[in-house]
């Protein structure tokens, strides 16, 4: 660099001009002389009224004044500009820094003469100048800000305007996972990538953080989405590094296109955006509906309303009871409800998912714990053997939450963790499984009991249960709705087969939505544990709560009572009375079906035996529905008379008939049945319907086998599959 020649004065004049603090500094033998100072440097320096003429080291001791010549002696020995930063002088109640430079001026002889001080405190005009030219651009990126987007958009004429805004996922995380300084090359990278995938005379900039703005002109609604795909697939290429893990840059993008004024257009983008977020990682949504915005503003009033309800305690614990299909039992899940006196009756489908988007969730389910707790020690003998659920909020799945919002609340109010059951979803574990094992084993470990609400709607998979310490699974009430109809048959053998899983995993299972008798009756066959829903009773007060119970039960018994003085009347025998069960169902020498070969085929499978069969037993035969590996003439006439199989026996004794080998059974009737037909073992389960007996699921083996408790009751729950076949049978013929 060329040295600096010039008439010193000025340029310490002209630098007045830009700079509050300006020095001009005479170099000689002794030092460095104050020749001439701005008026805010002598005060912002701490300068004496005698400053001029004066040499550095005389006005500042020499802690102050070492550092200062330091630097003034590099560019006196250099002849180079040096740039430094160091505390202030100025008298303050706190530390401040400032960023410096020196110009060295040097004479004809190229010797320094001068040097000029500059310091970053700008003057007001230049502050305000540099201010409106760089308010335009974002610093990091080098993009336009959003007023510079602005301003370009409003020259835009005749042509259509189409917007994109993207948010980068999870940026909060990135920057403490990373740090600023590589979050900020990230971005730079990212802006870099996006700029790549735009066609040209496209506007990108940058909002804020980690919010982008992209205009382009003249596209469709299908290029503009299809842009939008490329911009996020492009993002994909960009991975950062978590405890040697590379997890991939991900985005949503919200779109709207024209008509509408620029501002407009932007203002619905980033609606559809935070819709786009909703939906999860590499979302994007279309702006179509003007009243998304409405929604949005529609939230911002409802989460004023509900931080006064809270403060208020507007907010109130309905209970709805579950009912144990095997003990009659009733259980109850708490359920937050709201009654505004601004906005009404606000249903929890609205406002939680506002409050789950702020710190209100937490106060919300603290609200519904304490409450919960309250009820439970005002109303012992109503909750002395039941427990409550409550929903725990995915944005709530932290150890230190639950301890705030559970533990602590439990604790003041002396409450037992284990009348409390936790409900979560599928989603909450499997977006960490890693962390959903810790979580769920930390709420065992305090006593509450975990469920799975909504079983089968993301996931589906009762595979991974088995990792998980869980108590048991709520079926959701999209598989329950249909299971009534005349067309159900696949949603049943869906309930049927989790039923079953989940038993296999000593999963209590709770089926939500029943909301007909149909619908009881079929998950009661199937070996559902426990159901909730409006045919049971409806989320109640707890004051009302024991007189629907009543209410039910009653019922119940009115009608079990009605059954049985119309069987009196009738006065017809046990026999005729199952016969006639069978005549009603109208299945004997029905042709073979796939729903039934479908239940055999599954047990031969599962219990490795050579055959296995559904027969009906009337007054002279056995009737085979469907069968798997009986002798060829019995599949071809599919009856044999009824004396002459085991299956009679489980009729007459209206219980299971389990005969390990039968050659070695005591009775010589049993034995003959060996000699006759070679068969060893025999297990037979009575089949009923409306309470008869009307047949049996078998299976048999050509060689002696052990059967165990948990095989005989895994061949009752499959007899259950098989009275819901016949029964929906019945109602279809």
């Amino acid at each position: 660099m060329n040295h600096l020649k010039a008439d010193p004065q000025y340029l310490f004049d002209f630098f007045t001009g830009l700079y509050k603090m300006v020095f001009l500094m005479e170099v000689d033998s002794q030092g460095y002389k104050y020749m001439d100072v701005t008026t805010e440097a002598v005060r912002l320096a701490s300068l004496p009224e005698d400053w001029k003429g004066r040499y550095l080291h005389d006005i500042y001791d020499e802690k102050i004044s070492a550092p200062l010549i330091s630097q003034y002696d590099a560019a006196a020995s250099t002849g180079q500009p040096i740039f430094y930063s160091d505390q202030m002088n100025k008298l303050s109640n706190i530390t401040e820094y400032a960023a410096s430079a020196l110009m060295p001026i040097t004479d004809e002889h190229g010797h320094v003469k001068y040097i000029i001080g500059l310091t970053n405190d700008l003057s007001d005009s230049t502050s305000a100048k540099l201010l409106a030219s760089i308010e335009n651009i974002d610093y990091l990126t080098g993009l336009p800000s959003l007023l510079q987007v602005k301003s370009e958009l409003s020259k835009i004429e005749n042509k259509s305007i189409s917007i994109l805004y993207l948010n980068i996922d999870r940026f909060k995380l990135i920057n403490e996972w990373l740090g600023i300084e590589t979050t900020n090359e990230l971005l730079k990278k990212i802006a870099k990538k996006t700029a790549d995938t735009l066609p040209p005379e496209s506007i990108l900039g940058r909002i804020d953080g980690d919010e982008f703005i992209i205009s382009i002109t003249d596209y469709s609604e299908d290029e503009v989405r299809a842009l939008a795909e490329n911009i996020l697939s492009a993002l994909s290429a960009f991975s950062y590094k978590v405890n040697g893990v590379s997890i991939p840059v991900t985005g949503c993008i919200g779109i709207c296109v024209s008509p509408g004024h620029p501002n407009s257009l932007i203002t619905n983008a980033c609606a559809a955006m935070i819709d786009a977020k909703r939906e999860g990682r590499n979302s994007i949504r279309l702006f179509k509906k003007e009243n998304q915005l409405q929604e949005h503003i529609d939230e911002v009033i409802m989460e004023a309303e509900l931080h006064k309800a809270l403060e208020e305690d507007e907010l109130t614990v309905y209970y709805q009871p579950k009912l144990n299909t095997q003990t009659n039992e009733v259980h109850y899940e708490a359920l937050v409800r709201w009654f505004s006196p601004v906005l009404g009756t606000v249903s929890p489908l609205k406002f939680i998912p506002v409050a789950e988007k702020t710190t209100l969730i937490q106060d919300v389910t603290k609200t519904v714990v304490r409450k919960v707790c309250q009820d439970l020690k005002k109303y012992p003998e109503l909750c002395a053997s039941a427990r409550t659920s409550i929903n725990l909020s995915a944005v709530l799945f932290e150890a230190d939450l639950i301890n705030r919002l559970f533990i602590d609340v439990i604790e003041a109010y002396q409450t037992d963790p284990s009348k409390i059951e936790i409900e979560i979803t599928e989603n909450m574990l499997m977006k960490d499984p890693i962390k959903g094992i810790e979580i769920v084993n930390h709420l065992k470990e305090l006593g509450f009991r975990v469920v799975i609400d909504d079983f089968g709607v993301s996931y589906s998979s009762l595979n991974y249960l088995r990792n998980f310490s869980l108590d048991g699974i709520k079926i959701d009430r999209s598989f329950i709705s249909q299971i009534d109809q005349l067309d159900s048959e696949k949603d049943i053998s869906i309930v049927h087969f989790i039923i079953q899983l989940a038993k296999k995993l000593n999963l209590h299972v709770t089926a939500e939505g029943v909301e007909t008798k149909e619908q009881f009756d079929i998950l009661t066959s199937l070996g559902c544990h426990e159901i909730q829903g409006y045919y049971f009773s409806r989320p109640l007060p707890v004051e009302k709560i024991q007189s629907a119970l009543d209410h039910f039960f009653n019922y119940i018994a009115e009608q079990e009572q009605t059954v049985l003085e119309v069987a009196v009347s009738q006065d017809i025998s046990s026999e005729d009375k199952r016969l006639k069960e069978i005549e009603r169902l109208n299945i004997l020498d029905t042709p073979a079906e796939e729903r039934f070969d479908r239940i055999t085929r599954i047990i031969k499978e599962n219990f490795h035996v050579p055959i296995c069969f559904i027969s009906i037993i009337d007054d002279q035969r056995q009737w085979f529905k469907s069968c798997i590996g009986l002798p060829e003439p019995v599949q071809t006439t599919r009856e044999a008379p009824r004396e002459q199989t085991l299956c009679d026996y489980v009729i007459q004794q209206k219980e299971p008939l389990i005969i390990e080998s039968l050659a070695a059974h005591p009775e010589e009737t049993i034995q003959a049945f060996f000699k006759m037909s070679g068969l060893q073992f025999y297990a037979g389960i009575p089949i009923s319907s409306q309470g008869e007996i009307i047949g049996t699921l078998c299976i048999t083996d050509y060689l002696p086998r052990t059967f165990n408790d948990h095989q005989i009751q895994m061949l009752k729950d499959y007899t259950k599959w098989v009275e819901t076949e016949l029964e929906l049978y019945s109602r279809q013929s």
